[in-house]
């Protein structure tokens, strides 16, 4: 009797261990992979926050630095204005009005003469006498005789403001003082609200501000968010150190932003675009719960399999448990522990696994591919793109590159909705997906720019591939239902830069040069 209960206890015993060394295999299979595709996940999501603010910090300050042109070039007009009235600049008041009326450059428009009075100004409520600005930024305007923009600074109410001037000359080229734009920073709406509150306004979370070179906050469009500004060291250090890039700063309320920041090295600001670090959390707890929805049934079903066929085998399991301890280990399942086996049992049981197993490595699979793979356009990503350049340069391989740009495309979106937006960069891809072929690799950059890759091509088979491709995005009609354009900067490796990073800021430039130039148009660089 006690010999009968010595076996029955020996054979619980041993399906007992043979259970629980499938659940921990099962189960380590699954974190490792998962883990392992969500760690991929969060770093991707994490790069494409950063990237997409750094993306945002710069079309801000690029939107700042035309406006503020256009801004300077107002006053010009002026100044040639009261000049053809011959230095009258208590004349002009008139002329001002209409200039602020008009536009929303300033909040105000003054004329000064050469010992500092102001003698007209424009709107009619703006208060000359509160206004008498006993600062240095307004002296240095008198004094220099030449177009500045001042740092911000106080008047006599406490209001921060920002000083545009241009000098003003009679005829004969007699000094008479200058003409100036006022923009406040707070509690007015004006350009930089305009442009801030588009720039952030469908984006969740999403926040920006101006610093100067010292860190000091300058201008954010919403003062009830100031515990929302993450203004540290590692911001000001690094616009100090490079005129772009990203980081992870902490904020004065101790929450974590991630960062995209672009210096304006004209006027001495830097444009700051932040998200919460949250959102990739939020974002990371949706995908875990989408997975967890799909793989715990599968998981459950393979499970109550393996406790069925668990109970009657003995032999098979020193296979499958190995092959789980392999996967455990990291290793890919290439094929199955056994294709058949006596044991009806054990046979099902090895084909479960592997289809639970195979089912995982497809998924991780997947999303590994989704990562370097743009959703939109189906184009290789900034990820995959960036892979591919560190190859070829590693191997010392030629290429050529070209940067492409949609023109005005902040106009598609704001005329035509962000869904036809959508509709016209998947339309450009397409495109260049056609003359491209099998000779280059399309990438979406970010935002509306794309960059097409040459492998072995020479500066001027990219230059007419460039020039195929305007000119059919000009000739044919896109989703907004007329042509649009483009704008495509060229350079090549290793003849524009030692690594891609150099050519691709040599492409870069010229496609900047190429929007200067009056957009529709492509540049190869120097």
């Amino acid at each position: 009797m006690a010999g009968l209960m010595r076996k029955k206890l020996g054979q619980i015993r041993l399906n007992v261990l043979i259970i629980g060394l499938l659940v921990f295999s099962m189960l380590g299979i699954t974190v490792i992979l998962t883990s392992v595709a969500l760690k991929s996940e969060k770093n991707t999501l994490t790069e494409s926050m950063l990237q997409s603010n750094f993306e945002g910090a710069r079309n801000l300050s690029v939107t700042m630095h035309t406006f503020l042109f256009s801004m300077q070039h107002g006053l010009e007009a002026t100044a040639k204005y009261i000049e053809e009235k011959d230095g009258a600049l208590e004349q002009s008041s008139e002329y001002l009005r209409t200039m602020v009326s008009g536009r929303d450059f300033f909040n105000a428009v003054i004329t000064v003469d050469e010992t500092g009075a102001i003698r007209s100004s424009a709107p009619i409520s703006f208060d000359r006498t509160a206004n008498q600005m006993a600062s240095p930024a307004f002296y240095r305007a008198l004094e220099s005789r030449r177009p500045l923009i001042s740092e911000p600074f106080a008047d006599v109410s406490g209001r921060m403001l920002v000083l545009f001037s241009y000098p003003v000359f009679d005829r004969t080229d007699q000094y008479q003082g200058f003409v100036g734009g006022i923009i406040y920073l707070q509690d007015q709406k004006n350009l930089l609200s305009d442009i801030f509150d588009h720039a952030t306004r469908s984006q969740r979370g999403t926040y920006a501000y101006i610093v100067d070179q010292s860190g000091n906050l300058i201008y954010q469009p919403d003062p009830g968010r100031d515990g929302e500004v993450a203004l540290s060291d590692v911001i000001v250090q690094k616009l100090m150190k490079a005129p772009r890039g990203t980081g992870s700063v902490v904020n004065i309320n101790g929450r974590k932003y991630l960062a995209g920041y672009v210096a304006m090295p004209q006027i001495g600001w830097g444009v700051v675009l932040q998200s919460p670090a949250a959102q990739v959390n939020i974002a990371m707890r949706e995908l875990v719960q989408s997975q967890l929805a799909s793989i715990v049934p599968l998981f459950v079903i393979i499970l109550l399999i393996s406790l069925w066929i668990a109970r009657r085998l003995t032999v098979p399991f020193t296979v499958l448990t190995r092959t789980a301890r392999q996967i455990a280990a990291g290793e890919r399942m290439e094929a199955p522990p056994f294709t058949s086996h006596w044991n009806y049992e054990a046979h099902h049981l090895a084909r479960a696994m592997t289809l639970a197993v195979g089912g995982l490595q497809h998924q991780a699979d997947r999303m590994t591919e989704a990562a370097r793979t743009d959703k939109l356009t189906g184009l290789a990503n900034r990820a995959s793109m960036d892979a591919r350049l560190a190859e070829w340069t590693a191997e010392s391989k030629p290429f050529t590159l070209l940067a492409v740009d949609v023109d005005h495309f902040k106009a598609v979106n704001d005329t035509y909705g962000h869904n036809t937006g959508d509709e016209v960069l998947a339309y450009l891809a397409r495109i260049l997906e056609t003359e491209t072929g099998e000779t280059g690799l399309c990438c979406r950059f970010g935002g509306e720019e794309f960059v097409v890759l040459l492998p072995e091509q020479s500066l001027n088979t990219g230059r007419l591939l460039a020039e195929r491709i305007r000119g059919r995005l000009a000739g044919s009609t896109s989703p907004t239902g007329s042509p649009i354009t483009v704008s495509i900067g060229i350079a090549r490796y290793p003849d524009h830069g030692k690594d891609y990073h150099s050519v691709f800021e040599q492409a870069d430039q010229a496609l900047y040069e190429a929007k200067r130039g009056g957009r529709n148009r492509t540049v190869a660089a120097r």
